[in-house]
């Protein structure tokens, strides 16, 4: 009796066992979400350039927390059976059962005749739950609308210089137009299609804004800072290399090494480029006049000149102003460069406007001439980015797009230099996958 005992009890711990496990493995999900927002990120970028390209207000957010869970439980239990001798089988006089017994023995009985029951109405059962929850954070505060809306700072263009972007690339993105005064003529350039190719009938030399950010990347066109620790008044922009709690302020400047380094990555992926520049544009000694040159002495200034950035320089008689653009207006730009890609409106194009200045061209970056590369409803096997609209599904090639994929990454580079801790104070979690 302890013997059957003994068995039934751990049999009985066999059917109530269960095991739940918790999945601790890190690499393999941190991947998985890390690469989901990496993916959440680059689609919200271009579907605000194809909002932008239909004259659709933008809209900003970010996830600020993400929260996966995973739960395995497993129960393991014996099928229902008996246990225990049938009394029906049994002679009490311990003879023969006869025929009569023999029929009664084949006849299970009911189960109070038994010793022992064993019994599970589930053998085995495995259940797993897995949990995303993740927090949105909408940019919708003055502050980040205050930031995204001011012309972009030249010491923020000087950052995306020194990461190594190509900057014919950046001067197509920032700068908005190129005033040149001559005497007391001033022309301006800016790039505004359908209605503005930046190619102004009334300059004689027939220069249109390609042809600016072209000279400007051959001549070392950059920004150099200056910490004023003189005090004085001045209002720039707080510099984190001032050393003696001074002002920052920026200025353009001609670099000579980059200019060098422009020229020769023009030859290599434009030939003949470079020269036809020079003899169609560039004066002779005008190389030499450029001013001013990086890493010269500053000039005194007053506590007005101080409190804004520098955008204005001089090449021998001539006198440039340039225009910089904001981050809203990079996207309403890139929103009007796709517009036109797709086959958007175009108006009568003037006889004057060459057919090479219609869509803009990069001629010094070797692996990719195109500015934005972004097809719609064309077939394509790989996307690096994808959305829909109301007008079907736009894709960024994974082949050909190696410029609209460094714009990406300074898009998103841009954004976070213009969002603070503040402006995602509104976090509301906006959906739970199960």
């Amino acid at each position: 009796m302890l013997c059957r005992d003994l068995v039934a009890g751990v049999l009985l711990a066999g059917t109530l066992g269960a095991c739940a496990a918790v999945d601790s493995t890190v690499a393999p999900r941190y991947d998985t979400v890390s690469r989901s927002i990496a993916q959440a990120r680059n689609e919200s970028i271009l579907l605000n350039i194809v909002r932008a390209s239909h004259d659709y207000p933008l809209s900003f957010s970010t996830v600020s927390q993400v929260i996966p869970q995973m739960t395995n439980t497993t129960t393991v239990g014996l099928p229902s059976f008996l246990e225990g001798p049938n009394p029906q089988c049994l002679n009490v006089n311990g003879g023969a059962l006869g025929a009569a017994g023999a029929a009664r023995c084949l006849t299970p009985p009911g189960t109070p005749g038994r010793d022992i029951m064993f019994g599970n109405t589930n053998n085995l059962t495995n259940a797993i739950a897995v949990q995303t929850q993740f927090t949105l954070s909408t940019q919708e505060t003055k502050d980040f609308y205050n930031a995204l809306l001011r012309p972009v700072d030249l010491y923020i263009l000087d950052f995306f210089i020194r990461q190594g972007y190509s900057r014919e690339l950046l001067f197509w993105l920032f700068m908005d137009s190129v005033e040149v005064t001559a005497g007391k003529n001033t022309i301006g350039f800016q790039f505004n299609p359908p209605y503005d190719y930046g190619c102004p009938q009334q300059d004689l030399r027939k220069r249109c804004f390609r042809e600016w950010t072209e000279l400007a990347t051959i001549t070392g066109l950059s920004v150099d800072q200056h910490s004023d620790t003189g005090g004085g008044g001045a209002k720039g922009k707080s510099g984190g290399g001032g050393g003696g709690g001074g002002t920052a302020v920026s200025r353009f400047c001609f670099d000579d090494v980059l200019g060098r380094r422009g020229q020769a990555a023009m030859e290599q992926a434009s030939p003949g480029r470079v020269r036809e520049l020079m003899a169609k544009y560039v004066d002779p000694g005008a190389l030499q006049a450029l001013s001013p040159k990086c890493g010269d002495p500053w000039p005194k200034q007053n506590p007005e000149e101080a409190g804004t950035d520098t955008l204005k320089f001089h090449v021998g008689p001539q006198k440039f102003s340039i225009l910089p653009r904001s981050a809203y207006s990079i996207f309403q730009f890139l929103g009007r460069l796709l517009r036109q890609s797709a086959g958007g409106t175009e108006l009568e194009i003037p006889d004057y406007i060459r057919v090479d200045e219609l869509r803009p061209e990069l001629s010094s970056v070797l692996e990719d001439r195109k500015l934005l590369n972004v097809v719609l409803n064309q077939s394509s096997s790989e996307c690096f980015a994808e959305t829909r609209f109301i007008d079907g599904y736009y894709c960024v090639p994974e082949e050909g797009s190696a410029n609209t994929k460094r714009i990406f990454g300074l898009l998103a580079q841009l954004l976070a230099l213009q969002t603070s801790a503040s402006d995602l104070a509104i976090t509301p979690t906006v959906h739970t996958v199960q």
